[in-house]
C-alpha cells in the first residue's frame, strides 16, 4: 500500500505548546511510515529536528503575516508539488493560508485548535480537532456542526518515568516551565513561593523558558530577596532532563486552554500543582493533582504547604497522573485517532 502523504502547516516563529504539538505529531506520523511535508516559518527553531527524519520533507517559508500573498502562493505551489492526501494546519495563520490552498487544490483539510479562535480565519477548514469538550462547545456556538468536530487531546512523546517519593530531609525543588508572559502567572508563583518560605518551609524554584516578562520577574525576585532561591533556567530544549532535576511541577497559568506542559509533567512522574484553568481541570482531577484558584497567591501557597506536609499523598497523586498519561495522553493512545480522521476525510472526497 502506498504510504499516505500528509502536509503539516505551522507558520508561527516561536516555540510553545502548539509548535511542540506540530513537531511531535509530524515525528509520530513519520515513524508510522506516513510521508510528511512540514511547512514552517523560515525562522522556526526545530527545523533540524524534523529534517533528520527520512520520512519528513521540511519546507521553510519566509512569511510576513496572514495576508502575505507571495508566501501564500509559494505554500500552495509547494503543496501542489507534494500532492498530499490531507492538509493538517495549526494556529490561525496556518489555518487561513493552508485552508485556502486546500480549497484551491481540492484537498481535505483539518486543524488542531490550540486556543479559543476567531473563526474568520478558519472558513476553508473541513474538520476541527478540539482538545477539550469545552472547545467543542465553543465551536458549536460558532455554528460548526458536530460532525465536523472531533474531541481529541494533545499528546507528548516523553516516556513515562516512575514517580519517586519526595525528599524527606532536604529542600523541595519546585519546577515551572513555559513562555514567560503575563498570562502564565509566574509572578503569582514567585510571590507564593516567598510566602511558602516565610511559613517556615524550605525549597528552591527553577523557572524554564523565556519571554517578555522575564526582566520584570527578575526584578520581583530581587525585591522579594529570593535571588539565592529562584533560578531562571532559560529556554529548555530537553524537557525531560529539566523536569527530571526537580521534585514538584507547578503550573500557575491565568489562562491555559490545554497545556501540553501538564502532559510532560505527568510523564516525568512529578506531583503537579496547577491552577483551575480549562485545560488542567479537563486533564487532571483531585486524585492526580493539587488545584489552586487562578491568580490567587494564598491558594497556591497553601497547596505547596499541603504537599510538603503530606508527601506520601503527593507521591500517590503523581502515580495516578502517570497511569492516566500512559493510557490517555501518550502518543500511542492519541495518534491512531488522528490517523482515523485522515482516513475518514480521504474517503469522503
Amino acid at each position: 500500500m502506498t504510504p499516505m502523504k500528509i502536509t503539516q502547516i505551522m507558520l508561527a516563529e516561536g516555540f510553545g505548546g502548539a509548535e511542540r504539538h506540530f513537531v511531535d505529531l509530524s515525528l509520530s506520523l513519520a515513524d508510522r511510515n506516513y510521508q510528511i511535508q512540514a511547512i514552517c516559518h523560515s525562522k522556526f527553531a526545530h527545523q533540524d529536528t524534523l529534517s533528520q527524519h527520512p520520512n519528513i520533507q521540511v519546507t521553510p517559508v519566509r512569511i510576513w503575516g496572514k495576508w502575505d500573498v507571495f508566501a501564500a502562493k509559494h505554500i500552495q505551489n509547494a503543496i501542489a508539488h507534494f500532492s498530499p492526501h490531507i492538509i493538517h494546519t495549526h494556529l490561525a495563520r496556518g489555518a487561513y493560508i493552508g485552508g485556502k490552498a486546500a480549497k484551491a487544490l481540492n484537498i481535505p483539510s483539518v486543524v488542531n485548535l490550540h486556543n479559543y479562535v476567531n473563526l474568520k480565519y478558519y472558513g476553508n477548514i473541513n474538520h476541527f480537532i478540539a482538545a477539550t469538550e469545552d472547545q467543542k462547545n465553543y465551536l458549536k456556538k460558532q455554528a460548526i456542526a458536530s460532525e465536523h468536530i472531533t474531541v481529541m487531546p494533545h499528546f507528548s512523546l516523553l516516556p513515562a518515568v516512575p514517580p519517586k517519593p519526595l525528599p524527606e530531609h532536604q529542600p523541595i525543588q519546585f519546577m515551572a516551565l513555559g513562555r514567560i508572559v503575563k498570562k502564565k502567572g509566574f509572578d503569582v508563583l514567585i510571590r507564593a513561593f516567598r510566602a511558602y518560605l516565610d511559613a517556615g518551609y524550605d525549597g528552591l524554584l527553577a523557572i524554564g523558558g523565556g519571554g517578555v516578562e522575564q526582566e520584570n520577574l527578575v526584578q520581583l525576585v530581587s525585591e522579594l530577596k529570593l535571588a539565592d532561591k529562584v533560578e531562571f533556567s532559560g529556554w529548555i530544549e530537553e524537557i525531560a532532563t529539566f523536569l527530571g532535576k526537580g521534585d514538584v511541577f507547578i503550573l500557575p497559568s491565568l489562562d491555559e486552554p490545554f497545556g501540553i506542559v501538564v502532559l510532560e509533567a505527568m510523564a516525568s512522574g512529578k506531583p503537579i500543582i496547577t491552577t483551575k484553568t480549562q485545560g488542567p481541570i479537563t486533564i487532571l482531577s483531585s486524585e492526580s493533582a493539587y488545584f489552586t484558584e487562578i491568580g490567587d497567591v494564598d491558594s497556591l501557597t497553601q497547596s505547596m504547604i499541603a504537599l510538603s506536609q503530606h508527601k506520601a499523598a503527593a507521591t500517590q497523586k503523581a502515580i495516578s497522573a502517570s497511569k492516566l498519561y500512559q493510557t490517555t495522553y501518550a502518543a500511542d493512545a492519541v495518534v491512531p485517532k488522528v490517523e482515523a480522521i485522515y482516513h475518514h476525510l480521504s474517503k469522503s472526497t
